[in-house]
């Protein structure tokens, strides 16, 4: 039976929708920026899957916000794919056109493995970091997968989750806090292989204002999105302050 949500066990809507909103943000300026080339709609998948981007992402914050906790993660390992397999195929074949890029990927496109994540090209993360963004995901998607098909352990989870009063819509805290803790990390992890499917300017643009600053975002709390902000430290605008806007950067990592 669903249950209404408690005072006690309430999923923070707000911090939700401060991640869904900073996500789509971020989406939206790599699509118009890497769209400033004319080819960008007959050559780049972003041109058409940026809306499945935008329903995973919405999808995953309404549902953990109504207490679909399993099937949030579930959709989370789709967006984490997709990212995954579409930063692949550009960085493979940048200026081939879309349908081109279907007919040749379409293994690699079609395949639920994400092996192909070894073969990307990390360049805008410190060498100290690509192994361990790489693990990172490999860890992300191999939790999310534990959700996508029925296994003793998701019901034993369940079983578990019922016992302690725990049914829907009245999860405990540290099962809210532990997906949002995965979904920030998922959603950075998207942005992070998004960054690394278009052209470098688009992160720099992105991330550098015009000032030098790095500019306010929740994912430059992201460990791995504060290091592609360091990648741009030889800006001009930012020789001026550099110290201080390094200090700045490593004080907002939170995840």
């Amino acid at each position: 039976m669903i249950e209404n949500k408690s005072a006690n066990a309430q999923v923070d809507e707000d911090s939700f929708h401060k991640v869904l909103r900073e996500y789509l943000l971020v989406l939206r300026f790599i699509v118009l920026d890497t769209g400033r080339d004319p080819s960008f709609n007959a050559n780049h998948l972003l041109s058409y899957l940026a809306d499945d981007f935008i329903q995973s992402a919405a999808a995953i914050t309404f549902l953990a916000r109504e207490g679909g906790l399993s099937v949030a993660k579930r959709e989370l390992r789709f967006l984490i794919e997709s990212s995954i397999k579409l930063c692949f195929v550009h960085q493979q074949k940048y200026n081939s056109t879309v349908q081109e890029k279907l007919a040749e990927f379409d293994e690699e496109l079609s395949s639920p493995s994400i092996s192909i994540k070894r073969d990307l090209n990390l360049n805008m993360l410190p060498s100290d970091l690509r192994t361990v963004f790489s693990e990172e995901i490999g860890r992300l998607y191999g939790k999310m997968s534990g959700y996508v098909h029925l296994t003793p352990n998701q019901i034993l989870e369940r079983i578990a989750a019922i016992d302690a009063g725990m049914s829907l819509g009245r999860e405990g805290s540290p099962q809210v806090q532990e997906l949002t803790n995965l979904i920030s990390k998922g959603f950075a992890a998207s942005l992070v292989l998004l960054l690394h499917s278009v052209p470098e300017y688009v992160a720099g643009d992105l991330l550098v204002a015009q000032d030098g600053s790095t500019i306010d975002s929740y994912f430059v709390g992201s460990r791995f999105v504060a290091a592609i902000d360091s990648y741009f430290d030889y800006k001009h605008e930012r020789k001026a302050s550099l110290t201080a806007i390094q200090a700045a950067r490593a004080s907002k990592i939170a995840f």
